[in-house]
Order: structure tokens, then sequence, then C-alpha cells
């Protein structure tokens, strides 16, 4: 069986079609003819600036697979996962990434390297 797919991550490098991503996300995660549901995967290009619009559209049933957001941050793969989980635990508080960072240091690094987007 499948358990997780790759959809495109509607902001990135993988755009696509939003109201076609989120359709196809949504069949995924449907009661398809008994079949389990298929977690969507979104990727391509995604690092913290990109989270909470990420979220914004697609919600948060979701893999968000940020490889090179992780590893690409400027202090390395470790501040790189700091920084994406502090990217949604500033979603989650309702929080801008200017304001979060300010408070939370790789965040701040990933601002700087990627521009608050």
């Amino acid at each position: 069986g499948v358990d997780q797919l790759h959809t495109g991550a509607i902001v990135g490098k993988m755009e696509g079609n939003v109201r076609e991503i989120l359709e196809m996300n949504e069949w995924l995660r449907s009661d398809f003819y008994g079949l389990k549901p298929v977690l969507p995967v979104a990727s391509g290009g995604v690092d913290p600036t990109r989270v909470p619009r990420l979220l914004d559209l697609a919600g948060t049933e979701l893999v968000i697979n940020a490889g090179g957001g992780i590893h690409g941050h400027p202090c390395g793969t470790r501040a790189g996962a700091r920084a994406l989980r502090q990217s949604m635990d500033a979603w989650m508080a309702g929080k801008s990434l200017r304001d979060y960072a300010k408070t939370h240091v790789e965040l701040g690094q990933a601002l700087e390297e990627w521009g608050n987007r």
C-alpha cells in the first residue's frame, strides 16, 4: 500500500495549482472504497519562511518535507530543524515569524537567510 504521496508544496519551487493540490490532498485523505487514507507530502523549496502560508492553505494533516529548508540553514541541520519547528510553533500561536524570531535565534537566522516571505 501507500502511506504517503508527494502532492506538491503549494509554496516553494514545486508550486502547483492551489485548488488542484488541495483537492488532491482531500481525496487522498477520504474514504475511498475502504482503502486507508494516504498522507499528502509537501516538499520542494519549503523552508521555515514558507511554513505559515503552507499551513494556512493546506492545514496540518500533511507531511512537510523540508530537506533544503533544514539542511541549508546557515548554522547547520540542527538549527534548521529547530527553525522549522519554531515556524510551526509561531503559526500555531498566531504570531508573525518576525515577532517569534525575536526570542527564537534559529528562526531569526532562517529569516536572515531566506527572507520573510
